[in-house]
């Protein structure tokens, strides 16, 4: 029995959610992929599907071995890729994770160069709302510090500091003014990253205040184009706008004010094998972050 091809076609129907389709995507028949799912059934001792005339679903014990097949499928071929690695071009794919504001604001901006310098690589970025942990099969998951991924299963390397600062637009600035003191500062609307249109933040020098403005998102993107319009003083990372400062599209503000460094860390899986594709990415990754702080800001 080949257990592979027989578990694949499963996997194959579950998604497509019938055997006609999943067959034309595997180039066989629905009666050769009816037998297959049969005599893995057989085999395993369970029925792994109900079959009507009109719908396809999932029994209890075939939900369970859907998830699993899936990650075990990942891992072989994972295995199989890394194999390949150690004598020929890196390949496979690279699942990795982030925050929605570092994947989209952050990560993203690297990827292109990556992917064109291994273009058998390929890349399942995905992103985590705030407070929302990462898929545990993930390859890398870049965050803030987790208690949650401290642990024996996982290694975390050092990335970079992450001291969020003040920065406005030119227009901005023209229209309203250069705050130069905290008091000042809140007299001018702020963009706040989070659910409410006010958030208290720790200054470097321990000092607690509350900001507050006429606009609060959790969308990374919609607050820096809030902020390169003019609509309020954006308080972030260089590491995140990067672009837009290099562009002269925002200006840092007040720089003797700045917020509590926090440290952002690449999470991994520990494995008997190191995945050829994630050292790649991590050397490059931290080989940009050192170029663009010898440059000057």
């Amino acid at each position: 029995m080949d257990w592979m091809l027989y578990v694949r076609s499963f996997i194959r129907v579950v998604e497509e959610g019938s055997f006609t389709a999943a067959a034309r995507h595997l180039n066989t028949t629905s009666s050769a992929l009816s037998k297959r799912i049969y005599m893995l059934e057989k085999r395993i001792g369970v029925q792994l599907l109900k079959r009507t005339t009109r719908s396809l679903t999932l029994t209890e014990a075939g939900s369970v071995f859907y998830q699993r097949s899936q990650v075990q499928l990942q891992e072989w071929q994972s295995l199989v890729d890394e194999t390949r690695s150690v004598n020929q071009v890196p390949a496979g794919l690279l699942r990795i994770g982030a925050p929605l504001a570092t994947g989209a604001k952050f990560l993203v901006r690297y990827l292109d160069e990556f992917l064109r310098q291994y273009p058998q690589i390929k890349v399942k970025l995905v992103t985590t709302a705030p407070g929302q942990l990462p898929d545990l099969n993930l390859d890398i998951f870049i965050s803030r510090e987790l208690e949650q991924l401290n642990s024996l299963s996982f290694k975390s390397s050092l990335l970079f500091q992450h001291q969020p600062e003040f920065f406005a637009s030119p227009r901005y600035l023209e229209l309203f003014g250069e705050p130069k003191t905290l008091e000042q500062l809140k007299q001018h609307n702020v963009l706040i990253w989070g659910e409410q249109t006010s958030r208290d933040v720790t200054l470097s020098n321990g000092q607690h205040i509350t900001l507050s403005g006429n606009l609060s998102t959790t969308n990374p993107e919609m607050l820096t184009q809030a902020a390169r319009y003019g609509m309020g003083i954006l308080f972030t990372g260089r590491t995140i706008i990067t672009e837009e400062l290099n562009r002269g599209e925002l200006i840092h503000i007040l720089p003797e004010l700045s917020m509590e460094t926090t440290n952002v860390f690449a999470y991994y899986p520990k494995l008997d094998f190191e995945h050829t594709r994630t050292r790649l990415f991590l050397d490059y990754l931290r080989e940009c972050l050192k170029q663009e702080n010898k440059e000057p800001t």
